[in-house]
């Protein structure tokens, strides 16, 4: 296991990923050999982890793993799990992955992580407890309230009430119901 010598969550980004093979480039300040040593320990022995390849000049990880076990997004999980935070909004493509010319669908799980990352940014910069879940919705509301108020239901172009769909639909997927 790792040692908890250095504190606080490191930070790295995606620099490759292709089925069966992630590598992340960790932040400059977060390339110590101790640390670098410790997520390879611990990525090591873990089921479905073929090899687990440092470059600490560089800071890159690159980790090798069965792509039939394991997606981008749980081997994202286990760097989570060593307090290893790396940039990432919701999914990840993979190359090759929607082939039909159609644009990657954004899903609500996606969304929620990305807004859940960015009031956890905002929060650690600022010190402001601001819930987007709540502030985007309302900020659609207004819009739409505005927009009624100035030109009516606007029938003939944009509507007013269009952004007020968006108010309520955004609500919905940013409050998902809990299955226990």
């Amino acid at each position: 296991m790792m040692s908890k010598t250095e504190k606080g969550h490191k930070h790295g980004k995606i620099a490759s990923s292709i089925p069966g093979r992630l590598r992340i480039k960790l932040h400059r300040s977060h390339r110590s050999q101790d640390l670098m040593n410790g997520i390879k320990q611990s990525l090591s022995p873990r089921d479905g982890v073929h090899d687990v390849k440092l470059n600490r000049s560089t800071g890159s990880i690159t980790v090798k793993y069965d792509h039939e076990r394991h997606n981008t997004e749980s081997i994202l999980a286990l760097f989570k799990d060593l307090d290893v935070v790396v940039q990432s909004l919701g999914h990840v493509p993979v190359p090759g992955e929607f082939e039909s010319g159609e644009a990657e669908p954004v899903t609500a799980e996606g969304f929620l992580t990305a807004v859940n990352d960015l009031n956890r940014r905002i929060y650690r910069k600022t010190g402001i407890p601001l819930d987007l879940r709540i502030v985007l919705p309302l900020s659609f509301a207004g819009a739409g309230l505005w927009s009624i108020a100035r030109r009516g239901l606007m029938i003939e172009s944009v509507p007013g009430w269009l952004f007020l769909w968006f108010a309520f639909d955004m609500f919905v997927k940013l409050h998902p119901v809990r299955h226990e």
